[in-house]
């Protein structure tokens, strides 16, 4: 199940060892200087713990909601931090897939059809920690698209 809140909320809510990390990373380092280098044709990936834990950096502007597809992942938990702008999030259950999508197990990466979806508005100092039951469609504009600049992580299960 989904964990959304600010960092320390998302912190204080899981004693994964992992996600510690991740999240300690997030509230311990100066992410304005990784975002100084992030343009939005230029991410940022950032190895905390090689291929385990890392971070992307991105900059974009957010899309209609009628435009996103829920996506899902089998190897990694998503953390989504807003370090600025604003935006929606779709989430829905591997429970709600009505159509199954072909895995990408290079990308990590499917995009079934689901029978409903909830919204998350997600503002800076955000977090979301998706976890593969988490279907999640995001970069969605809240009332017109904006420039956001977020961090996910990337979290290995096991």
């Amino acid at each position: 199940m989904a964990i959304f809140g600010t960092l320390a909320v998302a912190r204080q809510q899981t004693n994964n060892p992992r996600l510690v990390k991740a999240i300690d990373f997030l509230m311990a380092n100066n992410l304005q200087t990784v975002f100084n280098e992030v343009s939005t044709e230029n991410k940022k990936t950032i190895e905390i713990e090689g291929d385990t834990i890392f971070a992307i950096f991105q900059e974009y502007t957010s899309k209609p909601l009628d435009g996103l597809k829920p996506e899902g992942h089998k190897k990694y938990i998503d953390i989504q931090y807003i370090f600025d702008g604003e935006e929606t999030i779709l989430l829905a259950s591997t429970a709600d897939i009505t159509m199954p999508d072909n895995y990408d197990p290079v990308k990590d990466i499917y995009f079934p059809e689901v029978a409903a979806c909830s919204q998350i508005r997600m503002r800076k100092n955000d977090a979301a920690i998706l976890f593969p039951e988490d279907l999640h469609g995001p970069c969605g504009c809240v009332d017109k698209p904006c420039t956001v600049r977020k961090v996910v992580v990337k979290v290995a299960l096991g």
